[in-house]
């Protein structure tokens, strides 16, 4: 599969993905897209932050610009543990020994819910310094989620980037 290039590609993929989560009520399902199905150039894991951000970002843009009442995340899945880790980390590299194997995903979040899911299952939140990361902007929030599973003794952790409109120039 040769990889997407340009913004348009990216456009089409995530408005597609968009479309799709609306039509069939993924939202309140946490249907996601995977980044390395947007450009497959980011199926590596040293490339998933730039390109975690470059889809946020034009998800951002794809969001506004259709005017859909959802806000936009990004979320990495963090190596689970058998007890509460909190956010062990306070660096890109620390965060980045950290991740799981999958690539971060895509979401589409209901304003009117609550978006920190986690606390309803007997988890915990805590909010970031986007500064880990890199990035600045207005309208975005990034958060630390850590929550037990309900099968197993195992707790998942997870860190998501929301954008709720943001400009990634500021």
């Amino acid at each position: 599969m040769e990889p997407l290039v340009n913004n348009h590609q990216h456009e089409e993929a995530i408005e597609k993905w968009m479309l799709a989560v609306l039509e069939n009520d993924g939202v309140h399902r946490f249907d996601d897209l995977h980044i390395d199905a947007i450009d497959p150039a980011w199926r590596p894991p040293d490339r998933w932050l730039d390109g975690g951000l470059e889809a946020l970002r034009v998800a951002t843009v794809v969001r506004r610009r259709n005017r859909f009442p959802f806000s936009v995340a990004l979320a990495f899945s963090l190596k689970s543990s058998s007890q509460p880790l909190g956010a062990d980390f306070s660096t890109w590299n620390e965060f980045r020994e950290r991740i799981d194997w999958s690539p971060p995903s895509l979401y589409f979040l209901d304003p009117d819910k609550e978006a920190k899911g986690p606390l309803a299952l007997g988890g915990t939140v805590k909010d970031l310094d986007p500064a880990i990361f890199n990035i600045l902007g207005k309208g975005l929030s990034c958060y630390y989620q850590e929550f037990p599973s309900q099968e197993k003794d195992e707790y998942f952790r997870s860190v998501v980037i929301e954008s709720k409109g943001i400009d990634f120039s500021e």
